[in-house]
């Protein structure tokens, strides 16, 4: 007999108040980065949306509007924000009960390899990759834009990322 467990997802706001509980403090420009690849990568590997918010294709790279909406008034682009815990709920426990183990692992190892980056350096992937390009044709380097990014094309991109690192 073949057990099936359905794919959990998560509020994206959640898994941001999960990564500053558990890998931060950092710069907003670093959150919406980890935010925006372990929702590509899940979308990569499980072809399945972790968040169902969108991402938009800005100037400094992927950008969760709900996060920045949340975190503009004690945020800067540069500078360090903490988890508060302002909220009714564990991140930790709402990380746990609505994921399965295996995504749970996935996202962990995910963050765990990318938290060490800093937020320009994960700028800087996120320009060479081919959902945010996408997302930014007909738009200068500085020009405003609130294109989405699609899921497919980052379902796309980052499943090929993922063979490249694990062929078999």
């Amino acid at each position: 007999m073949e057990i099936i467990q359905t794919l959990g997802t998560l509020d994206a706001l959640t898994l941001a108040d999960y990564i500053l509980k558990n890998y931060g403090p950092m710069s907003h420009l670093k959150l919406q980065k980890l935010v925006f690849y372990c929702q590509a990568y899940h979308l990569g590997y499980f072809n399945s949306p972790l968040i169902e918010d969108d991402f938009q294709a800005w100037v400094h790279g992927p950008v969760c509007r709900r996060v920045f909406d949340d975190q503009q008034d004690v945020s800067l682009l540069h500078c360090d924000i903490r988890y508060s815990n302002y909220k009714n709920e564990d991140p930790d426990v709402v990380f746990s009960e609505a994921l399965i183990s295996s995504q749970k692992e996935f996202i962990k190892d995910i963050l765990t390899d990318l938290a060490a980056w800093t937020g320009l350096e994960l700028e800087a992937c996120t320009h060479r990759e081919k959902p945010w390009i996408i997302g930014r044709i007909g738009y200068g380097p500085a020009d405003r834009c609130e294109v989405i990014i699609s899921k497919e094309s980052m379902r796309e991109f980052y499943s090929k990322e993922l063979v490249s690192w694990w062929p078999n």
